[in-house]
């Protein structure tokens, strides 16, 4: 640890430096000024945890001095000097702030004594500061947060709802009778009955039943969609989302705290992309179905086409027999030249050729 800075205000030199001898052998860090003036200049060049000051001093006094090092940023202890005769004066520093007086002559041991305690108190009071200090950055700091929830809250379709089951009353977001339209003031029923009341009968139990799950520990929290009815006379769809936040000894919740989010919309736009889905699945089972009969259709006429070139194909075969093959025989048995053998041969070749494909087929 650093030494402790001790700045000595005397105008006798014979005290000074007694004193600041003392004071050296106790490991203190001294620094002494022949008068107030002096005294002045040091307090605004350097850092000091304890000013020891004579009171009476020509030019700048010890009052001055001590008023000067109240007014440093930096927490100083002022320990006053004074004689007999001034002991009235010693009572108004104090009063104006010194921590403590002694009457000179004084007592070296004492002195010291009398400074560790004016260390221990600037150290306590540093201490309470940083808590004040802390605890007014915490609260800055809570209420900024809170008021950025508000904000947030406001800004957006969440609004917060905070239920005592003991006494069974509810406490709504004003932004929870905004969204159905409602004014801050045109319900005023703080029961939860009221609540209840604007949910649609069809969605009632199921709310309910998802309620008391969660009370009795079945499930780890409480969430449901239903609608509600606004003061036009419409339903609007809420997601609400609940935990009990406190319980009895018994166990039996006695409050729970939630959020109610609108969700209409996104209802509205799932109702239509459902309706958008049964649109295409129509379709598709539509265009499914005339596909099917396409093809029920094309394979009746592949059948047929089949039929009709089987058909073909016997008739060539039966043509060929019928009306080629006799005249071909007779042509191999008359008398032919050689040229007209070979061409009677290249059309046997051509014939057998073109039928054996269909012969194949049959």
């Amino acid at each position: 640890m650093e030494p402790v800075r001790v700045l000595l205000v005397d105008d006798e030199e014979v005290i000074r430096a007694v004193l600041s001898r003392e004071l050296r052998l106790k490991k203190y860090d001294v620094e002494t000024a022949a008068d107030g003036n002096e005294a002045l200049s040091q307090l605004q060049s350097q850092r000091f945890d304890v000013v020891i000051t004579d009171l009476d001093m020509p030019g700048v006094d010890g009052i001055g001095v001590l008023k000067a090092a109240k007014k440093l940023p930096a927490p100083v202890s002022v320990m006053i000097l004074t004689g007999y005769g001034d002991m009235g004066s010693a009572i108004d520093a104090l009063r104006l702030g010194a921590d403590d007086y002694m009457v000179k002559p004084c007592d070296v041991g004492e002195l010291v004594h009398r400074l560790t305690k004016c260390l221990e108190k600037q150290d306590l009071l540093t201490q309470l500061q940083l808590e004040i200090k802390k605890r007014e950055q915490s609260e800055a700091k809570l209420r900024e947060s809170e008021q950025r929830f508000q904000l947030a809250l406001n800004a957006s379709s969440d609004v917060i709802w905070d239920r005592n089951l003991l006494t069974d009353q509810v406490y709504f977001g004003e932004q929870w009778y905004r969204s159905l339209g409602y004014g801050d003031h045109e319900m005023s029923d703080g029961s939860a009955s009221i609540w209840e009341r604007l949910i649609h009968p069809d969605d009632r139990e199921r709310v309910i039943d998802a309620r008391e799950k969660h009370f009795k520990g079945e499930v780890p929290r409480y969430e449901a969609e239903y609608r509600i009815k606004n003061k036009d006379g419409e339903w609007q769809w809420i997601l609400a989302r609940g935990q009990v936040i406190a319980r009895d000894s018994q166990g039996k919740p006695t409050r729970v705290v939630g959020t109610h989010t609108d969700v209409t919309r996104l209802k509205t736009i799932e109702k239509q992309l459902q309706e958008t889905r049964d649109e295409l699945e129509r379709r598709v089972r539509e265009r499914t179905a005339e596909l099917e009969e396409t093809n029920i259709a094309l394979n009746v006429l592949l059948a047929k086409r089949e039929r009709d070139r089987d058909t073909l194909e016997h008739q060539i075969l039966s043509n060929v027999a019928e009306l080629v093959e006799p005249y071909l025989l007779k042509l191999d048995a008359s008398r032919l030249t050689k040229e007209q053998e070979i061409y009677l041969a290249i059309l046997k070749a051509n014939i057998g050729e073109l039928t054996s494909s269909l012969v194949q087929n049959i």
